[in-house]
């Protein structure tokens, strides 16, 4: 499984780094852009472990940082679809034909709002793991991200963890699926997995591959 670290620049100047991991054989047609949360950054968390799990699978990963890295409190939230663009314009320069959107935590907030805030229709598929988080510390944002799903096209997986204390995992998602109205939403309650999947970072892999491929 080849690794490259690389960096992209958004279109408001910010330079972001990010690692682009490449599957063995054919030049794949799916690449996936990894969004992290809060505190994360492309090299910990789901964002480091979940792309060499899909890249087994044949599918392109980019883990990218966004502006807001390693920081505990929101930022620039609105800006934030530069940086996705720029992930996506990275992976479709790659050869990636069908560009799935895969977020985990404060990074969902982002993911759903994207089309809405750049415009930008390319993404038909996205995947969001631990939805919902932000409505207990930043209501307006949640707000925000309701506002703008109904510009959500295509098709969705939410995976909430089954076991997750701290969101409200069922309300968030059924929120998101009457809002988000122009999408067809598949929701999933992973079993024994917390916030962070810590002990499923398998049985959640199985779950996007096997999306991935109905989707």
């Amino acid at each position: 499984m080849p690794l490259e670290l690389i960096t992209v620049t958004t279109a408001d100047h910010k330079e972001l780094d990010g690692a682009l991991y490449r599957p063995e054989g054919e030049r794949p047609k799916v690449g996936v852009l990894v969004v992290h949360g809060l505190t994360w950054n492309f090299y910990r968390g789901p964002s480091r472990w979940l792309p060499p799990l899909l890249t087994m699978a044949g599918h392109l990963c980019l883990s990218l940082n966004m502006r807001d890295h390693d920081l505990a409190e929101p930022v620039e939230f609105e800006q934030s679809h530069h940086d996705i663009k720029a992930g996506i314009d990275f992976l479709a320069a790659e050869g990636g034909e069908t560009i799935i959107l895969l977020a985990h935590g404060y990074g969902c907030n982002k993911a759903v709002c994207y089309p809405a805030l750049s415009g930008d229709h390319r993404v038909e598929h996205y995947i969001l793991t631990t939805l919902g988080s932000v409505k207990a510390y930043r209501p307006d944002i949640w707000d925000k991200v309701l506002a703008c799903a109904p510009a959500l096209r295509g098709k969705a997986l939410v995976v909430q963890g089954a076991v997750d204390p701290l969101i409200e995992g069922e309300p968030r998602a059924a929120e998101l699926v009457d809002a988000a109205r122009e999408a067809a939403i598949e929701v999933v309650f992973l079993d024994g997995a917390d916030h962070y999947f810590a002990d499923t970072h398998q049985a959640l892999a199985d779950t996007i591959i096997g999306w991935a491929e109905r989707a």
